[in-house]
Parts: structure tokens; sequence; C-alpha cells
């Protein structure tokens, strides 16, 4: 019975045609009913997981190219036009330093003190002998007074202890004459040159005493003179290392400054510079130099070698040298960077060595079928090929006659495959 009724309820089953009006077939009415958006919960998914793969493979790929670009560029030197004199393009050797005033000093204090007043600032041309500052002196001042008391006090201890040895020594003279004459006994004549001799003592007792108070008051005097600072030779303050309130030592430490004030002589300015001990040889004193300050690169200054410092630098196989430099102005001042280029003695004899031209590097000039060229740098690092005209120099540089402006940058040594626009890296 059971088997009949389950065909037959079967049989009323409705069968769904899907879009395409095909019935469905065994396989599909036999199968579970999926849910439309399970497929687009899984290309989410993946699409989520793609784009950011999508990225980085992108990235790396730029990244690649980039380096490729670089790593493919030639690493080329780079010389610079510059405009010079003649003596200083036949300058025999060049060396850095910086500029020192042959006249610095730091001035401080003898004794440890608190700045009470300042009268200076940065920049204040002084003569010597001006007041810089003030350190405070009331407890000296005190002291002072009271060194004073005293000395005034054995001063007339003393008075009265050279009245006593005179009244002492008419006694002593009495008792001398009387024991003479036979009136007087001796242990009184004895007793009587005993305090004479006791009187004078203490007269100079007294006089070591008021010796020693002058001293101290004259000790006192010149601590509290110590305390005013004066300026030890014209010049201008170039520092100020304390400020009103701050405690000032001679020994440093943590115990205070060292220094208030630091003036320097700025027309006496002069240049510490280092030069190898190979090149010594090359050099003398009061051969002429050309300096260039890097902070006032619209001018170079003239100057001539003043010392050869007599010590040598065993670690860096140099010598020190002073450039002093003959025509400072105002815009000098200590330890602004500058160049020295030595010239020969020979250059402030000729009668062009001053005057101003521009002048290439000889290793930056090439010829190609009678015309003069160099690789100029451009922006982004990008050659442009340029026709010049040069005059020949006995040194490593060339002059220009036209092509070149100062300050252009070009390439040394340019090897023969460069070509125009390209891209180069500088070497350091």
């Amino acid at each position: 019975m059971s088997s009949p009724l389950r065909d037959e309820l079967a049989s009323l089953r409705i069968e769904r045609r899907p879009r395409g009006g095909r019935p469905a077939g065994p396989r599909e009415r036999g199968a579970p009913t999926r849910r439309r958006g399970d497929g687009m919960m899984r290309l989410t998914s993946w699409l989520l997981w793609l784009i950011p793969m999508l990225v980085l493979a992108g990235a790396g790929l730029v990244a690649y190219r980039e380096y490729d670009k670089v790593r493919s560029q030639p690493e080329l030197f780079v010389g610079l036009v510059e405009r010079m004199t003649s003596g200083e393009a036949e300058k025999l050797l060049t060396a850095k330093g910086y500029l020192k005033s042959r006249y610095q000093a730091m001035v401080g204090a003898k004794v440890v003190g608190r700045v009470e007043r300042m009268y200076v600032e940065e920049g204040a041309r002084v003569k010597k002998g001006d007041l810089l500052a003030r350190l405070e002196q009331n407890d000296l001042i005190a002291q002072l007074e009271s060194r004073t008391a005293q000395k005034a006090r054995i001063e007339a201890e003393l008075d009265e202890a050279r009245s006593e040895l005179w009244e002492k020594e008419r006694e002593a003279k009495r008792a001398d004459r009387l024991f003479q004459q036979k009136t007087m006994m001796a242990e009184d004549a004895d007793k009587a040159q005993t305090e004479r001799k006791k009187a004078a003592a203490r007269v100079a007792a007294l006089v070591a005493a008021v010796d020693l108070m002058k001293a101290n008051v004259d000790e006192i005097n010149a601590t509290i003179n110590s305390m005013s600072l004066h300026a030890p030779f014209d010049g201008t303050v170039v520092a100020k290392q304390g400020e009103e309130g701050e405690i000032v030592s001679p020994s440093g430490g943590g115990s205070g400054r060292t220094a208030v004030i630091t003036i320097a002589d700025l027309e006496r300015m002069e240049v510490e510079t280092d030069v190898t001990e190979s090149l010594l040889s090359r050099l003398e004193v009061g051969q002429p130099a050309a300096v260039e300050v890097f902070a006032i690169p619209s001018k170079r200054y003239h100057g001539r070698l003043r010392q050869v410092i007599p010590m040598g630098n065993r670690a860096e196989g140099t010598v020190k040298v002073k450039v002093e430099i003959t025509d400072p102005d105002p815009r000098l001042f200590p330890d602004l960077a500058a160049k020295v280029h030595f010239l020969p003695l020979r250059t402030s004899e000729t009668d062009d060595a001053g005057q101003s031209r521009v002048f290439v590097p000889k290793a930056a000039v090439l010829e190609e079928r009678g015309q003069e060229y160099v690789w100029v740098l451009g922006s982004r690092n990008s050659l442009r090929k340029r026709s010049v005209e040069t005059a020949a120099t006995k040194e490593a540089l060339a002059r220009v006659l036209s092509g070149l402006e100062p300050g252009e940058k070009v390439i040394l040594n340019p090897p023969p495959t460069l070509h125009e626009n390209q891209t180069i890296r500088v070497s350091e």
C-alpha cells in the first residue's frame, strides 16, 4: 500500500523550467539548489586578493626600471668653469682652511665670580682698556673696608708704641747715666734697658703688622680690579660666553665658564691651512697667494705666506701654514671656510696677473675635425654638447675665449660613447 501511494504523490511534483525554457534534466533535478550570493562572495574575495598583488607587481616593475635606468648611467667626474686671474690660473697648489684672527683672546676672570653687568654686545668695536664686563664685588669691598680699618688701628697702635719706645729710651739713658755715677743699682739699670728693648720689639712687630695689612689691602684691591674685565687690545667682540648672573671660573669645569667675552682684531686676518709634506718644497715665506672665502664668492682676497709652523702632523702627513690676508674688509670674521691658491713668485711681476678671465679644465676640452667642444652638465644631470674656443696655457687650465660662462659644470675626461641628452651619475 505504501509504495503505490508514494509513487502517486511523486507524480504530482511540479517541474520548474530554467530561464532558457529547457526542462531540468535528471542530474539537475537531483542536484541541490545553489544560492546566487555564494558566487558573488567568491568573486569579491578573489578581487580583494588580486588588487594588492597587482599593486605590488606594478611597484616592483617601476622600481626595477628606475634602478636599471640609474645602473645604466655612467659615473663621470665633473669640473667647474671659473673666473679667475691669470696669476690664480698658474697656482702652484690649493689648500682649504679657516679664517683666524692673528690677535684673538678669550677674556675671563682670575677668580670665581658672578657676572654683574655686561657692557658690550657681539659686533661691538672696542679700544684697548675699554670696560667689557664686571663681576660682583660686594663681598670683596666689605673685606677691603675691614682690612683698611684694621690697618688704621694697627697704625694707631704703632704710633703709641713709638711714643712708649721714645720714653723707654730716655729712661734707659738716664738709668745708664746714674749707674755710671754709682747712684743706681745695676739691677735697676738692667731693668730699664730691658724695658727699652721690649718697646723696640713691639714697635717692630706693629710695623710688620702694618705692612701685612697694607699687603692685604693691596691684594683685595688687585682682586677687585681683576673682576672688571678690560679689552687687552683694539678689536671687535666676536662672542659672548657669559651673561649677567652666570658664574665665571678660571678653572672651568662644572663650576662655571672660563671666559666671558672673546675679542678679535678683524683687521689682521689670516688663513690656517694644512699643506702636504711632499708639496711643502714649493712654498716659501712671503709667497703670494689668492684667498677665496666661500661666504663671499664675489671677491678674491690677496695674501702672502706669513709663517710655516715648524711641526709636522705625523698622522696626516701635513704641515700647518698661516697665510696673511693683506686686504681684509669688515665682511671677514673668524672660522669662515676659505680656500688658498698659492701663486708663483713671478706672478706678481707680470702685467696681466690681476686681469680676470674665464678658465676651464683642460681635461674637459675635446677636439673633433678641428673644432673644440665640451660636454656641459645640464639640469637633471643631462649632457649637452657645446662648441668652445680656448687659448692654451701652461697649467691644467685652458682660457675660455667663447662658449662657456663661469659657474657651468663640464665633464672631465669624457668617454667617446657619450651622446646628446644622455643622463649620467656625478662621481663624488
